[in-house]
């Protein structure tokens, strides 16, 4: 219908941007989140004049060209120097393929994000003929948003695995090889996770999945607190799809060059971090709809109305603007959320060390995949007794716990073991 039309494009063209404008400063905050974990300054130099220093000296405005505003000129710079590098094609590769590569990481990233609930919902009075109806602020409201993500997300492997195959590069096919295993063995665990999340809120609406998480009135409460162990491992499977580390080995550059992307340079390199970027915010969004109760303020108490309807100047003739500002306070809590999960994975990037790439596999097939099976049908038996809403983090407590144990009983991997060595007092040889 009309109204949700118009919503949906001014949803689109409000989040289309500051997207694209957050992936810039995204990676300047990557650079300031490694400084800081390495105990540096880092970019701290750039300000926003663009080398228009003399024009504010003459204008008598020296002392905004000599603060350096933080830094925060160092994004646009490195977009530029992006646009004006030479954008070389190797004589070897397959250009068809070569080229549309890094689109075909970069549309999917551009479509995940539609289905999820920026703004909530609101009442929009009668307008053009249509009576006053309550719309949700996204760009695609359907009711298998959830479902949408998942199969969305899913296509970016299809770019990774062509990029490397056109490059004609050995390091580059490797890192697609590994991309494409990594990518669909996370994707089950992550899969099973969000079953278990549909099974607990019988709904695939990331919307409803919102509301359902307000308050208690309905027996339900955020999914952190209702599937801990589940959240963590959602996350971790976030951080393997995303290629972040410590599951970058599709691109490890001690062993790889630069992985799937070593033949690209100028701004067909730079379409490859973008997709990456944009992929972290959308699953960062993701997680805070079905973790973090989305645009919810506060767990267990309801602070917020899930509908716009006028909020606190209902009845008056300025109800659409209580709504607008209601609808921009939930735009804001679900943005600082997904802020904050951005910075933990780049926290997460910057502490932890790369794992093996038998170790990666490992982690997925003996370990997740089993454990969200698990969990998966210890949910289905909780939602079919209908028990109450604190048996899950019970269930979840009891799993990951007979998981630990399970885990110390099964026999260590000898790949890649500690060769013994004569006279070594640290690593003898093995007299087994």
């Amino acid at each position: 219908m009309l109204p949700q039309f118009i919503v949906s494009l001014i949803t689109i063209l409000v989040v289309a941007h500051v997207i694209l404008l957050g992936c810039a400063y995204l990676i300047f905050l990557e650079r300031k989140v490694a400084a800081w974990a390495q105990d540096r300054t880092g970019p701290n130099r750039t300000n926003l004049l663009f080398g228009q220093d003399d024009l504010f000296e003459k204008a008598g405005l020296g002392f905004i060209a000599r603060s350096k505003m933080m830094g925060l000129g160092q994004a646009l710079a490195d977009g530029v120097k992006l646009f004006l590098k030479e954008d070389y094609t190797p004589p070897h590769v397959d250009k068809i393929l070569f080229t549309i590569a890094p689109g075909l990481v970069m549309i999917p990233a551009l479509l995940g994000w539609a289905v999820i609930p920026w703004g909530g919902e609101v009442v929009l009075p009668a307008m053009f003929g249509y009576p006053a109806q309550v719309v949700t602020v996204a760009a695609a409201p359907i009711n298998i948003g959830v479902i949408y993500i998942l199969a969305i997300g899913s296509l970016a492997v299809y770019g990774l695995a062509l990029g490397a195959y056109a490059s004609n590069n050995k390091y580059s096919f490797l890192g697609g090889l590994r991309a494409t295993a990594q990518m669909l063995s996370y994707e089950i665990p992550m899969g099973a996770v969000v079953l278990v999340m549909i099974l607990c809120y019988k709904a695939t609406d990331t919307s409803a999945i919102s509301i359902l998480q307000t308050g208690t009135d309905h027996g339900l409460t955020w999914g952190l607190f209702l599937h801990p162990l589940l959240a963590a491992i959602f996350f971790t499977c976030l951080l393997a799809e995303s290629n972040r580390a410590p599951f970058d080995l599709a691109e490890a550059e001690q062993e790889l060059v630069g992985g799937f992307h070593t033949e690209y340079s100028s701004m067909r390199w730079a379409l490859f971090f973008l997709g990456e970027y944009m992929h972290m915010i959308t699953g960062c969004a993701f997680f805070a709809v079905l973790f973090l109760g989305g645009w919810d303020l506060i767990p267990f108490v309801s602070l917020l109305p899930a509908v716009a309807d006028g909020w606190f100047l209902a009845g008056t003739d300025l109800a659409w603007l209580g709504s607008l500002l209601l609808v921009l306070v939930k735009f804001a809590i679900l943005a600082g959320k997904v802020v904050f999960l951005l910075f933990v994975m780049m926290w997460v990037r910057w502490t932890l060390p790369r794992f093996r790439y038998d170790q990666l596999m490992s982690l997925a097939w003996r370990g997740l995949i089993p454990i969200t099976i698990v969990m998966l049908l210890v949910t289905s038996i909780l939602v079919f007794a209908k028990a109450p809403a604190w048996w899950y983090p019970v269930a979840n407590v009891v799993v990951a716990v007979a998981a630990a144990l399970v885990g110390t009983q099964l026999p260590k991997s000898r790949v890649n073991r500690k060769v013994g060595l004569p006279g070594s007092r640290f690593s003898p040889p093995s007299t087994v």
